[in-house]
């Protein structure tokens, strides 16, 4: 059995354009508009920002917490260590629209089994607020998460020093690259983190490529 371990990376710039991104980027035919449980991206990515200052090989967007971009460098070694459960999109630039040169998204489509097994996480259900002092604020700042619709659904808050755990068997056969079944976030963002192999990991850590952190995830 691989050892697998939550990836996560630094933030280079907000997805663009920052007003409506989520509308341009994502598609919620079959997500809450609310929670935002459910989203799939339709289009690429847009960086309002020259990557000509961004030094690490690796990173992420802020506001962005399930998807990474590398560099060529990177794609290039991980297509010559055959790597599984990833494919490449190009994001662009924002103004233009023109793909930005030897620079790419991991496209992680591969979606576990209901496998979570921390019973004590922090969880939010999508629905109207019962706590008057959260409906008085939420109203103040004229929140969308006071209007609706609600779908129901819930999210884990992510965990602040806690080993998150997993029924090993829904690891059986699989990839390189997985993503939770299990959505995480907070109010109107909700996403469903990456977990990679041990190999990965190896890997990324042999060419000292620079931008991820691993955190490693108990298989029981």
């Amino acid at each position: 059995m691989k050892n697998y371990y939550k990836i996560s990376v630094g933030q280079f710039g907000y997805p663009q354009p920052e007003d409506k991104y989520g509308k341009i980027t994502y598609s919620l035919d079959n997500g809450c508009p609310t929670c935002w449980v459910g989203h799939e991206q339709k289009n690429a990515f847009r960086f309002g920002k020259s990557l000509k200052r961004l030094k690490k090989q690796i990173t992420g967007l802020h506001w962005v917490f399930d998807q990474v971009f590398v560099r060529e460098i990177v794609k290039t070694t991980f297509e010559k260590e055959n790597l599984t459960g990833i494919n490449y999109s190009v994001p662009v630039y924002n103004k233009t629209g023109e793909p930005i040169p030897e620079f790419y998204q991991l496209r992680v489509d591969t979606i576990l089994s209901a496998a979570l097994l921390n019973d004590d996480l922090n969880t939010e259900i999508c629905e109207y607020p019962k706590n008057e002092k959260t409906i008085k604020f939420l109203k103040a700042i004229e929140s969308k998460l006071i209007e609706g619709p609600f779908c129901g659904q819930k999210k884990y808050n992510f965990p602040q020093g806690q080993i998150l755990k997993f029924s090993k068997e829904a690891f059986i056969g699989q990839p390189d690259f997985v993503r939770t079944y299990e959505w995480f976030g907070s109010g109107g963002s909700a996403n469903r983190p990456i977990l990679v192999s041990e190999r990965v990991k190896e890997i990324i850590e042999h060419n000292m490529f620079k931008g991820a952190s691993f955190n490693k995830v108990a298989l029981v």
